[in-house]
């Protein structure tokens, strides 16, 4: 065997001169030195978790909007009855379930069911540090640590009660466990390995584009292996998706019917410019990523040519190589079935932190400068004084606000009816229990829950005679129908067709009203009414309440 130059701990080098040619550094083959947590670690831990916390924490007190209702519908189910009611929604049920035992400890307020976002955000800041010093030595744990904690995304979805920050968290542990396992021969982390993605599956479907990543970046691996040590990998690779897929199959059956049923009717399938747009999103700044561009991404680039020689370059060629399969089998799957969102993308934070991480850290003092800058333009913290940003996050939804407006009108046994299903357990948690819901179909026999099997054919089908009139027909004297209609998407999308998704439920509020107007036995009493914010693309609402003026003929 070749004798290998080994250079100091990665990221401790000093800088180099400039100007003349260099060769190409060797590769470092040595066990990347372990970040300690002594008391100092701790404490700059500490401050970068409490200055996350600082601006993660604004904005709080929004309204829901209709994802974050649904995910209080399905966790308010008694805990075994979760699974079998995600056959009509179409995700895995681990959140879900957490969720519920969550609400059971803290109740189900909005601050209360937000937290646990929010918890799972922060974990994910020392998680990073560990992650990343583990992996690559002490200055790439610190930036990681500080990527993390500075993260646009992160923030964003640690104000929100949907699964994204902890597929955020599962996707780290996956990665970090995989190149260990892997790209450093650490067999010891096969075991993290499964469970973490199987605890990623459980939590989103887009967990399989990550598992067909770790396959490519394993594909990697062999390439760069002798004979002996391919065997290896080809082993572990098989005991790893045999563990998993084991782990695995009890949910199959399920995510199949859900495939067979439910979709994403709200998508439109992505563009080319959606896939060259994700990295952009990922780090929520386009200063970002010219930043990382100039300083960062050549010593990644650097450090990849000698990838065949194992260590640092063939981990950050393997982690390059999942990043890339993951995201394009996602954009491929949307192409065929429409499901592109980018809140999705919380699954390809980890991987862009640790390369990130990686080729500041070995840029020395420019990477330094280089992360204060990244760290600067992902928090804008001039922004955020008081005073200085009068708008501050973005409202998704009026549904809170619009139901303070009519709510003194509300009583046990009224109606309220969404054209937009989705709506409906958003509505239920505003409203309460005592009234009684519908949509396009009828009454709704479950208003914490979303039935989407086959959810624009039955709409297509829906019509105020068989959903509507029989039960404005059953209504006393004195009862009330709250008529709530999305703005719809469709309005606001001028220079595209509106996909039929929303397009029927225009159709649908139409309709209704039309219905409502022209019964004689209903007099119009309020509405309608559609507080700020009003443009959010199907998120918010208007409301108009009529009241029932004989009762049902007998």
């Amino acid at each position: 065997m070749s004798q290998t130059t080994v250079p100091g701990p990665p990221g401790e080098a000093t800088e180099r001169r400039r100007g003349a040619r260099e060769p190409v550094p060797a590769v470092d083959l040595r066990p990347a030195p372990q970040p300690r947590f002594s008391m100092r670690a701790v404490a700059g831990l500490a401050a970068l978790v409490v200055l996350a916390l600082v601006f993660r924490v604004e904005g709080r007190g929004m309204s829901f909007w209709l994802d974050e209702g649904l995910s209080v519908g399905i966790a308010s189910h008694p805990f075994t009855d979760i699974p079998g009611l995600l056959r009509q929604d179409g995700s895995p049920p681990l959140y879900y379930l957490v969720l519920h035992v969550w609400m059971l400890a803290f109740g189900s307020s909005e601050e209360a069911v937000r937290a646990l976002s929010l918890l799972f955000g922060l974990a994910t800041i020392p998680l990073a540090f560990w992650s990343a010093g583990s992996l690559f030595g002490r200055r790439a744990a610190w930036a990681a640590a500080t990527l993390a904690a500075t993260s646009g995304s992160l923030a964003y979805y640690s104000r929100e009660a949907r699964m994204y920050t902890l597929v955020s968290l599962l996707a780290l542990l996956a990665l970090t466990a995989f190149v260990h396992a892997f790209a450093f021969g650490r067999r010891r982390w096969l075991p993290v390995l499964v469970l973490s993605l199987v605890g990623l599956l459980y939590t989103h479907n887009w967990g399989l584009y990550l598992a067909l990543g770790l396959a490519a970046g394993t594909a990697v691996v062999m390439a760069a292996a002798g004979p002996e040590r391919r065997r290896r990998v080809l082993v572990d690779g098989f005991l790893v998706a045999g563990a998993t897929a084991l782990a695995y199959a009890p949910w199959v059956p399920t995510l199949v019917a859900q495939a067979a049923t439910t979709g994403a009717p709200w998508s439109r399938p992505p563009d080319l410019g959606s896939l060259v747009g994700v990295i952009g999103w990922v780090v929520d700044h386009d200063g970002i990523v010219i930043a990382f561009a100039l300083v960062g991404l050549p010593a990644v680039v650097v450090l990849a040519r000698r990838w065949r020689a194992g260590g640092e370059a063939l981990a950050a060629v393997a982690l390059a190589a999942v990043l890339g399969v993951s995201m394009v089998s996602a954009w491929v799957a949307s192409l065929v079935e429409p499901a592109w969102a980018s809140r999705y993308f919380t699954m390809f934070v980890p991987a862009v932190v640790l390369l990130m991480a990686l080729g500041l850290a070995r840029e020395g003092r420019r990477g330094l400068w280089a992360l204060g800058l990244v760290a600067f333009l992902g928090l804008q913290p001039l922004a955020s004084f008081p005073g200085i940003r009068e708008d501050g996050p973005t409202q998704k939804s009026n549904v809170r606000r619009s139901v303070l407006m009519v709510d003194h009108l509300a009583g046990s046994g009224d109606l309220v009816v969404s054209t937009q299903i989705e709506h409906v357990p958003l509505l239920r948690y505003y409203l309460g229990p005592e009234l009684r819901y519908a949509d396009p179909l009828g009454e709704v026999d479950d208003p914490q829950v979303v039935d989407w099997r086959n959810a624009t054919e039955r709409l297509r089908q829906a019509t105020p005679e068989l959903g509507l009139s029989p039960l404005v027909e059953g209504l006393g004297a004195g009862r009330h129908v709250f008529l709530v209609c999305p703005r719809s998407q469709s309005r606001h999308d001028d220079d595209e067709d509106p996909l039929e998704w929303f397009a029927l439920m225009e159709r649908h509020c139409l309709t209704w009203r039309d219905a409502l107007v022209g019964d004689a036995s209903l007099t119009r009493v309020l509405g309608p009414v559609s507080p700020n914010p009003r443009r959010t693309g199907g998120s918010s609402v208007f409301i108009t309440v009529f009241e029932k003026q004989v009762e049902p003929a007998r």
